[in-house]
């Protein structure tokens, strides 16, 4: 819930941990305590040392478990190693190949190392397995962007059915488009409706547009929050204007990231 913005990102994460110290106290021999404590190692300590640790001794326990690969994935995607990170989605989806999330997140890696086609079709499986699921017509927009279709992005994006994404979506395209007051138009809609639980993805768009300054304040906003967005933001496509500035490069010193 606080990854997802619906209570207090510290007391959230708080109340986590406590929680999964909890469950380990109680069945130290259970996997799920140990994957639940990476997760909050992974998403709001910052701790890859941690993280790794809690997933060894998870695996010792279950080793053949689809979630615990997808948080293993999901370090080396933070890390910036692509390839291992999509090799360990890709094993989580053959372990269990119904879940239209898992496919999401490959999507994503593969978007991400610019492998387009196969990113799509990652989409397309979310979407055959869950039509209403979230993210996917988002990420397939994303991706025909990258591909320079940004009228059939457009119509993916405006399929998406969260309202976050659409409209952050929205502002990229249009300002592919050159339509600058209705790409201000989305990301002012965005800032009034999600300032506090979307401050990565208005990062994004900022840095997209080549709005540098605007684009690092938001995103030590979104540091300063643990937005779930950080998760990508060493490989990030729409991030390369930020690439060689020495505040983006300080932020990956503080989340403690290889340069």
């Amino acid at each position: 819930m606080a990854g997802e913005g619906f209570i207090d990102t510290d007391d959230g994460s708080r109340r986590a941990r406590e929680d999964a110290e909890r469950a380990i106290a109680l069945d130290p021999n259970s996997a799920a305590g140990y994957l639940a404590l990476s997760t909050i190692h992974i998403g709001y300590d910052l701790d890859w040392e941690g993280a790794e640790a809690s997933l060894d001794k998870a695996a010792t326990l279950q080793p053949g478990s689809a979630d615990l690969l997808g948080n293993r994935s999901t370090v080396q995607e933070m890390l910036g190693h692509l390839h291992e990170a999509i090799a360990l989605q890709k094993e989580a989806i053959a372990l269990d190949p119904l879940q239209p999330g898992s496919y999401v997140l490959l999507g994503n890696l593969l978007f991400e190392a610019g492998s387009y086609e196969e990113a799509s079709t990652a989409f397309h499986k979310a979407l055959e397995l869950n039509p209403a699921h979230a993210f996917a017509h988002f990420g397939l927009g994303k991706v025909l962007l990258a591909q320079g279709r940004p009228n059939e992005a457009l119509v993916e994006i405006r399929q998406e059915p969260l309202e976050g994404p659409k409209l952050v979506g929205e502002a990229l395209v249009y300002h592919f488009f050159g339509r600058g007051q209705d790409s201000d138009a989305a990301l002012g809609a965005t800032i009034a409706r999600d300032s506090k639980d979307q401050p990565y993805q208005i990062a994004e768009v900022y840095a997209y547009r080549g709005e540098t300054d605007k684009a690092v304040e938001w995103l030590e906003r979104a540091y300063e929050n643990r937005d779930s967005g950080l998760i990508v933001v060493k490989i990030d496509p729409l991030l390369t204007p930020l690439r060689k500035d020495p505040r983006y490069i300080e932020i990956l010193k503080k989340m403690r990231l290889p340069l």
